[in-house]
């Protein structure tokens, strides 16, 4: 079996932002996901996890309140299926980054 050990990050915009897709053939363990805000105020975001199969949006954190200068760590969070996506917004641009740590697995069922 492939194993291939990522880790993405972005920042996020007040528009829904794709932070990372399972790429196709994996299945995908987000072991970490570290949500920071580099501002001095505090700003909310909100992350959604796509479930392929199902073509369904299910909520992972909706506006969120972060203080200035904190950083929140979700770890063991989720096992996704290819195509599978997690994506976020932030009320103010440019203060929230989300870093996903990923371990992805090589399938050969599509």
């Amino acid at each position: 079996m492939i194993t291939k050990n990522r880790t993405l990050g972005k920042e996020l915009t007040t528009s829904n932002l794709v932070i990372y897709t399972t790429p196709v053939r994996y299945t995908s363990e987000i072991t970490s996901i570290v949500v920071s805000n580099s501002s001095n105020s505090t700003v909310t975001f909100s992350l959604d996890w796509y479930d392929s199969v199902s073509s369904t949006y299910y909520t992972i954190a909706e506006q969120v309140p972060m203080y200035g200068r904190s950083i929140i760590q979700l770890t063991n969070a989720f096992t996704l299926q290819q195509n599978d996506v997690i994506r976020g917004l932030a009320s103010v641009g440019s203060a929230i980054t989300v870093s996903i740590k990923a371990e992805e697995f090589y399938s050969v069922v599509t």
